[in-house]
């Protein structure tokens, strides 16, 4: 069942077809060769952590994982009612890992008229939130994080943030991605982008 947080803006389903501990583990692992290939970021300002201030590098759901093809399927089918039927689109992908202290700051990703869609998937949250500040509503929304959860929305000019990560024994995990229609893209290292279906 879809939740809608803000009319015609922002939603969330929860999933119940992933293997979340096998997800995280493959992220793990991606981001340990991430950092050995990429390098470190001694600063990744306010990405917060490096896999996402690399995200221009790579496209996390073009690694041959059957978590992650489930999460695609899962993706194509929920989010694709909102879409224009007839736009062709394409979708770009990240990693996110937060460790204690750790978290996104304020930020927006596409410029109003664009059309973009923005969203993550929870994969290993604990008890945090992501804050969203969309033009035209008053005050902050608050989207609870659950593992399972698929949060999608328009990339219209808003702001959001994730809270602080605070536990000490693990990351906090997402998998982040924006949904383009391939007009949107215009030399945004358009080789990052795969396909993503509209009609299912």
């Amino acid at each position: 069942m879809i939740t809608t947080y803000s009319d015609d803006y922002l939603y969330s389903v929860d999933i119940d077809t992933i293997n979340n501990v096998e997800l995280v583990d493959q992220c793990l692992k991606i981001e340990y060769n991430l950092l050995k290939n990429l390098g470190s970021i001694s600063d990744p300002g306010w990405y917060g952590n490096v896999p996402s201030a690399h995200n221009d590098k790579y496209n996390l759901l073009t690694y041959a994982n059957r978590e992650f093809s489930i999460l695609y399927r899962e993706m194509i089918k929920h989010i694709s009612p909102f879409l224009e039927q007839d736009e062709c689109y394409v979708l770009k992908s990240w990693l996110n890992v937060y460790r204690v202290g750790e978290s996104v700051k304020w930020h927006g990703h596409w410029k109003i008229g664009q059309r973009v869609w923005h969203g993550f998937y929870c994969a290993q949250v604990g008890d945090s939130s992501t804050y969203y500040k969309i033009p035209g509503v008053d005050g902050v929304i608050t989207v609870p994080s659950k593992e399972g959860r698929l949060v999608f929305g328009r990339s219209e000019g808003d702001q959001h943030r994730s809270s602080d990560w605070e536990d000490t024994t693990k990351p906090r995990i997402t998998l982040a991605f924006d949904i383009v229609p391939i007009e949107s893209v215009s030399g945004m290292y358009p080789n990052h982008f795969i396909p993503f279906h509209v009609k299912y």
